[in-house]
């Protein structure tokens, strides 16, 4: 299947401009937070998300979906492969997250649609993305630059390791993003605890597709585009 990049491109600006870089609560606000992690297995895609009470940080759900992208990974442009999934996958969860977290970025990105951004604005939901490294714009201080625009922030989540990449996808503040990434941390995880509970999920999924214990039928597609209604398989 082919994709008209162009046309990616146009709807990639469309979406950038929608996003909202201020908070709908502030951190001490927040209930449930939810992690999403994506993985592959040959031609399968696993979408796993896990949603934590916020104060706490416990594990108050787990889901997942397993399924085949309807768009190849293009440079630039993994929100368009993934994003679809985790919305998906979003439609399933129980308890209403306030917060949605991402592997990726939010408006670090060179027209402001990283995969938080992507999904943050189809759902309509505070989102934020933590990225291990930087695909756009450049790092000065402790700033990311975008075109000149401060877009995201550096964070030190462990002692002697590199730091992540924390940018707000959308309803969410910069300063606000951290807090919670920062909140989020448990050592000696490196990443947030909402992204590595969903990796590990994600990670276990794998494993049993592997071994041959999942298998994923033709009807099991995540939808093009992300809000249509698709054929999901839960364990």
């Amino acid at each position: 299947m082919r994709f008209d990049e162009h046309e990616l491109l146009e709807l990639q600006k469309k979406i950038g401009m929608q996003a909202v870089l201020s908070s709908r609560r502030s951190p001490e606000q927040i209930k449930y937070i939810a992690g999403f992690d994506v993985a592959f297995v040959g031609g399968q895609m696993v979408c796993a998300a896990v949603v934590l009470d916020f104060k706490t940080l416990t594990v108050v759900e787990r889901k997942h979906s397993v399924g085949r992208p309807q768009m190849p990974y293009i440079s630039g442009f993994r929100a368009f492969r993934d994003g679809p999934a985790i919305i998906q996958t979003y439609y399933d969860i129980e308890h209403e997250p306030d917060v949605l977290m991402v592997s990726g970025h939010g408006v670090a990105h060179q027209n402001k649609c990283g995969l938080a951004t992507y999904v943050g604005v189809e759902l309509e939901k505070p989102a934020i993305g933590v990225a291990k490294s930087l695909t756009n714009g450049k790092i000065e201080g402790s700033g990311v630059l975008v075109d000149n625009e401060v877009r995201g922030v550096l964070l030190q989540t462990r002692q002697h390791a590199k730091s992540v990449i924390v940018s707000p996808g959308h309803l969410m503040s910069i300063s606000d993003a951290a807090s919670v990434v920062q909140h989020c941390i448990i050592p000696p995880h490196k990443l947030p605890e909402p992204l590595h509970a969903a990796h590990k999920v994600a990670r276990q999924v794998l494993a049993q597709l592997m071994h041959g214990d999942v298998k994923v039928e033709e009807s099991d597609d995540f939808e093009e585009g992300g809000l249509e209604e698709f054929n999901k398989m839960v364990l």
